[in-house]
């Protein structure tokens, strides 16, 4: 198996935001061979910054790399790009990682 994870650092109070847009994705995913299920975590703090980190799962790379390369990831991506969404001001910071499950 493996994941792909993204960590989004935003500005207290916007973790809900970042939830919801990543809830609000999927439809295409859910229909990609090799993909098992998505899982959203909020990091509990007290106060300052609040720390989302969205893990997909997947049967292998391979499938990952298929769905990273397909016509519609790509649409989407380029859909954004046209319509002139920019990162929103909340986001502080994003890290982007790859897993492979080991045991």
């Amino acid at each position: 198996m493996f994941y792909q994870v993204r960590r989004i650092t935003v500005k207290e109070g916007f973790s809900g935001q970042v939830v919801e847009n990543f809830s609000n994705r999927g439809g295409l995913l859910a229909q990609r061979p090799g993909y098992i299920g998505r899982q959203i975590l909020v990091k509990k703090v007290r106060r300052g910054e609040e720390e989302v980190m969205v893990m997909v799962q997947w049967e292998s790379e391979e499938d990952w790399k298929n769905w990273e390369k397909s016509p519609e990831h790509i649409a989407g991506h380029k859909a954004k790009r046209a319509a002139g969404s920019e990162k929103p001001d909340y986001i502080i910071e994003t890290s982007h990682d790859l897993y492979y499950v080991k045991g």
